[in-house]
């Protein structure tokens, strides 16, 4: 009888522990952002509530890359054309315990009217240099992992930032130098 009580005690324990875990899950995610370039000379930029970035999505629905990427584009009211993976970074934090895969793609827009996206203020084509200003002024990492897939549109790119919070702003310092992990 002892057994069987301590038995009972053990898988309440366990199932106890199970519910508890699944209640507070913490699970790394992915982001897949998207650079869209227009005449070769601008991209498309949005300013949200934390800064200037490029469209992004968390990658949550069933869905292919592509379906991803359309959808992207067709927030903004466009469409878009080539869309080739240039970036996996990893995004680790200070401040929680997990960690994001940041996919960057890059697309050449091929037609359509800008429209912005419910809830965001401006958006806008922005001259690439003006961009990667806006940028780092967000999260510098956005700018340097941005500025990497399209100096050297010819390699897919890894890396690593940690990000911190700092003055009531998030910052960013490089974990691991950007590396090949193919080229063209």
């Amino acid at each position: 009888m002892k057994k069987v009580i301590f038995l009972l005690l053990l898988i309440l324990i366990s199932l106890n522990d199970n519910l508890i875990a699944q209640e507070h899950p913490q699970s790394n995610q992915t982001i897949i952002r998207l650079t869209i370039i227009k005449d070769n000379d601008k991209i498309l930029m949005r300013k949200t509530k934390f800064g200037w970035m490029t469209p992004a999505v968390y990658y949550k629905e069933r869905q292919t890359i592509s379906e991803v990427l359309d959808s992207i584009s067709d927030v903004y009211g466009i469409t878009i054309s080539n869309p080739n993976l240039k970036g996996l970074f990893t995004y680790k934090y200070d401040f929680k315990s997990t960690s994001d895969m940041r996919q960057l793609y890059v697309a050449n827009y091929k037609s359509g009217q800008l429209k912005p996206k419910v809830g965001e203020e401006e958006i806008y084509w922005m001259p690439i240099k003006e961009a990667l200003n806006k940028l780092e002024s967000t999260v510098p990492s956005l700018m340097q992992m941005t500025k990497q897939i399209l100096d050297y549109p010819n390699t897919l790119w890894g890396g690593s930032f940690i990000l911190f919070r700092e003055k009531n702003k998030i910052n960013s310092r490089m974990e691991e130098e950007f590396y090949p992990l193919f080229k063209i």
